[in-house]
């Protein structure tokens, strides 16, 4: 006699099924196994953020939640450029930024103006912290990036339940990698001082 129960062999149930509804975490824990591969580094949380929070401020003054995505890939493979070539990545993220914050304002009677203003304020404040952080010492510059990477995955969990700005995959998936940054950044910073 089967006693499998309905619930308990439905493909909703099944590993697979979970895993396929949990993709963008595992999309966030390979990016963050990707960005720790030669271990912690404040530089590249800084950036990290500095994308992220770009991502937000863009999806906002398009007033599309999808471009968020678009815009995340997009300033990935700037970032990746910046790294093999003579391009100065934080400094073509900013300029990408204040244009999407251009079109914001162009736009201004078909965006959601208090997103807007919202998404160009945390985008000042995170990227303040991360800038600072890549200029100051390695101690200081680790605590200042795992604290903007532990504040944005904050920014995205409320992101998630509020529904707003950028899809919830794309929040679940920033939320994993920032807290995940922060957190390694952090434990590794503590046992280097502590050793």
């Amino acid at each position: 006699m089967d006693t499998t129960t309905r619930a308990e062999s439905s493909p909703r149930t099944s590993v697979g099924a979970v895993l396929l509804a949990r993709w963008p975490t595992l999309v966030g824990l390979l990016a963050l196994a990707g960005s720790s591969a030669d271990g912690p580094d404040a530089h590249i949380t800084a950036m990290v953020i500095i994308l992220a929070a770009t991502c937000y401020l863009g999806a906002a003054a398009l007033g599309s939640r999808r471009s968020g995505w678009v815009l995340a890939v997009a300033a990935s493979v700037l970032v990746a450029v910046g790294v093999t070539t003579d391009l100065d990545a934080t400094a073509a993220l900013l300029v990408g930024a204040a244009l999407l914050a251009l079109v914001g304002l162009l736009r201004w009677r078909r965006v959601d103006r208090r997103e807007l203003g919202l998404q160009a304020a945390g985008f000042v404040v995170f990227t303040a912290i991360a800038l600072t952080a890549m200029m100051v010492g390695p101690l200081l510059a680790a605590h200042l990036a795992a604290l903007a990477a532990l504040g944005h995955g904050a920014w995205d969990v409320v992101h998630h339940r509020r529904d707003r700005v950028v899809t919830r995959s794309l929040a679940e998936f920033c939320a994993v990698l920032d807290i995940g940054l922060g957190v390694v950044l952090l434990v590794a910073t503590w046992v280097a001082v502590l050793s």
